[in-house]
């Protein structure tokens, strides 16, 4: 049953929607690609708790692929692979639970990534195992067509009045206009070999995309009706936490595949213009997930 934003706390001009649309002012926090990691998942939940109690009214937003961690035989001892970061236990379906009700009590959301779309119309994704979604939908158990339901609500990109737009995958692909997002479909896609899903349209694009031009980003900028500013996306990992493109692309890493000293999340006023790249600053916008280990790797 589609939900339609009704029962969570920023409604229907964020939920059930391909394009969500954030407010003009408030403190918004970004978060990348979890991939099933309870500890980081606690972490931005604590960050928008003191920004609540503060008073500056916070969104947390997440780009995608929330599930879908390392399998058990990788937490063995002496098993866990350097390139996969700090060592943690995949915690997917208790972490997706959660949030689906998180999200009917704090102003959060997540865009759709990749690993979500694999249950709801895209392709099987194979990282850890032949197929992701069945082993966590296995995991779901009764609980799986639910959350089926909430991953469709999920939209697939967010603008806010600023500058900023926030994207899964590089901004490789664009529709014309604002109604053309809605139009978009996230069925269809189960059949697509994997190393062509890039070429599947604008869809395909945001979720899959691993790069994209300046043109390309400032084409999609213009497409959600913005003049200059800047597009944050996850999907791949820079090992630095942070790697800005150009003028309008910035990736952001802030939990899969990084140690935590180099994990980062964005927090943007969203009442501060950002015309480009250059107004998301370090130390002011980027900022450590945990400050301590980025302090003592220093």
């Amino acid at each position: 049953m589609r939900d339609s934003g009704s029962t969570r706390a920023l409604g229907s001009r964020v939920w059930g929607r391909k394009v969500a649309h954030l407010p003009a002012d408030g403190v918004l926090l970004v978060c990348t690609d979890l991939q099933g990691n309870w500890r980081d998942y606690e972490r931005m939940k604590a960050l928008y708790a003191q920004e609540a109690a503060a008073g500056n009214r916070p969104i947390l937003a997440f780009c995608g692929d929330l599930v879908h961690g390392p399998s058990p035989d990788l937490n063995g001892p002496g098993r866990w692979p350097s390139h996969l970061g700090t060592e943690y236990v995949d915690q997917s379906a208790a972490l997706l639970q959660d949030f689906e009700r998180y999200t009917r009590e704090a102003r959060a959301f997540s865009i759709l990534g990749n690993h979500e779309h694999a249950h709801i119309g895209g392709p099987p994704v194979p990282k850890f195992y032949p197929d992701e979604a069945a082993v966590l939908d296995a995991t779901l158990g009764a609980e799986a067509p639910r959350m089926h339901g909430f991953i469709r609500e999920f939209p697939l990109l967010a603008v806010a009045p600023n500058g900023l737009v926030l994207v899964h995958g590089a901004p490789a692909g664009h529709e014309p206009d604002l109604a053309a997002y809605e139009r978009l479909s996230y069925e269809g896609f189960r059949r697509v070999e994997l190393f062509r899903m890039f070429a599947e349209g604008t869809l395909g694009a945001l979720l899959w995309s691993r790069g994209a031009s300046e043109e390309q980003a400032a084409a999609l900028l213009r497409s959600v009706g913005l003049r200059g500013g800047a597009v944050i996306h996850g999907h791949d990992v820079v090992d630095e936490g942070v790697e800005v493109v150009d003028r309008h692309t910035l990736c952001l890493s802030t939990s899969f595949g990084l140690y935590d000293r180099r994990k980062t999340y964005a927090r943007i006023d969203l009442s501060r213009p950002i015309r480009s790249t250059a107004d998301l600053r370090f130390g002011v916008e980027l900022l450590p997930l945990y400050p301590q280990a980025a302090s003592a790797a220093a």
